[in-house]
């Protein structure tokens, strides 16, 4: 099928201007990835390192270092959701039956994500600070344990949402397009899910192929400033 006849009707520049403020996310989450990364390997070596030694300082320290790395990480990802609200606002505007639901989704999914992003690694320290240096109870434990799972449960949720929207709105980019990156990289956010590495490789070929989406639909439309309303040019 042709880019011509793939393309709906819509406003082009309000398309490229989402593809960039998605662009922009993609690359405010691969720096939260890398950094939340990067923070929770040094505490785990940390962690190793001084354990023989001090054990209650050596668990204090890297509930500490993961709380860091982890709330500097959910702020990057509120950083990001202020972009990703406006690339799908700008992207429902180009095409509302494609984007529309889908705005949705990544407005509420990442918000949660960022949120939970923040608060959980926050309630997991405090849970925990209420053991460590002590011996406590069997009920006690229990209450902690359950704490520190539901809190668990909760991001899921929270990631698992936000990730169904970005790679509902990646396929639907695809579906405009035809540009394959935004296929390959629905695909990993769906799987990401279960296998959240992979996430990373997806905003990559976000950031890969978001100009060459950009050019196919101002190829398919007719210009780089087609109104909304206006014909798209007929398939050759």
């Amino acid at each position: 099928m042709s880019q011509q006849s793939r393309a709906p009707a819509g406003d082009v520049a309000a398309f490229a201007e989402g593809v960039n403020h998605l662009k922009v996310a993609a690359i405010i989450m691969i720096a939260a990835t890398v950094l939340t990364g990067v923070g929770a390997l040094a505490s785990v070596m940390t962690f190793i390192s001084s354990f023989t030694s001090s054990p209650v300082k050596a668990i204090t320290m890297i509930f500490g270092g993961v709380a860091v790395a982890g709330i500097v990480g959910g702020i990057l990802v509120l950083a990001a959701t202020l972009h990703l609200f406006k690339a799908f606002n700008r992207l429902r505007d180009f095409s509302p039956e494609r984007f529309g639901t889908t705005a949705t989704i990544v407005k509420v999914g990442f918000l949660a994500y960022g949120l939970m992003g923040v608060i959980t690694p926050i309630a997991m320290c405090a849970t925990v600070s209420q053991v460590v240096g002590t011996t406590p109870g069997f009920a006690v434990m229990q209450q902690v344990v359950g704490t520190l799972q539901t809190l668990s449960v909760l991001l899921f949720i929270a990631r698992a949402a936000a990730m169904v929207g970005v790679g509902l709105g990646t396929y639907h980019i695809y579906s405009v397009t035809d540009e394959g990156l935004f296929l390959g990289a629905a695909i990993l956010f769906f799987i990401s899910i279960f296998v959240p590495i992979l996430a990373l490789i997806g905003w990559i070929l976000i950031i890969v192929g978001a100009g060459n989406a950009v050019s196919k639909v101002r190829a398919a439309c007719g210009g780089p400033g087609r109104e909304a309303g206006e014909p798209v040019a007929p398939s050759t």
